[in-house]
């Protein structure tokens, strides 16, 4: 084969290049920490609603998952203040909620946090915005 040839291998190479898809960025996501406080025996993380929108989660799916392992009982008002009913520490609430992220926000083939939870039949699937992997997570 000689460097004459159309077919010669920096030609194919800078083709296939710039026949291939554009690889999308997807910007890092910007977490608030949780804004937790005490109001005599109940506990109130009062940006709830808005962080549960940033991870692009249900409110009522994050309330269901901390009310579990924390074993108690609590409510989101119509303001989003998610109130737990039992004083809860703010570093044991950010341990959960890290927990939270890792289970069910994060990818697992990449890390990405742009992730959708979506329910398909009885099984719960993590949906990956930025590689577009899928993978199960038990159920909430």
């Amino acid at each position: 084969m000689s460097n004459d040839s159309v077919f010669n291998y920096s030609t194919l190479l800078e083709r296939l290049y710039k026949n291939l898809p554009k690889k999308r960025v997807a910007e890092a996501i910007e977490i608030p920490t949780l804004n937790v406080s005490h109001v005599g025996l109940q506990t109130q993380i009062r940006n709830f609603k808005e962080i549960c929108d940033i991870i692009r989660r249900e409110p009522r799916i994050c309330m269901r998952f901390f009310l579990k392992e924390l074993a108690a009982r609590g409510t989101i008002d119509d303001s989003g203040i998610f109130t737990i009913y039992s004083r809860v520490s703010t570093q044991t609430l950010n341990a959960l909620f890290r927990r939270f992220l890792m289970t069910y926000v994060r990818c697992s083939t990449c890390s990405s946090l742009h992730t959708v939870l979506i329910r398909q039949g009885k099984v719960w699937v993590i949906k990956c915005l930025a590689c577009g992997a899928e993978s199960p997570v038990k159920p909430i």
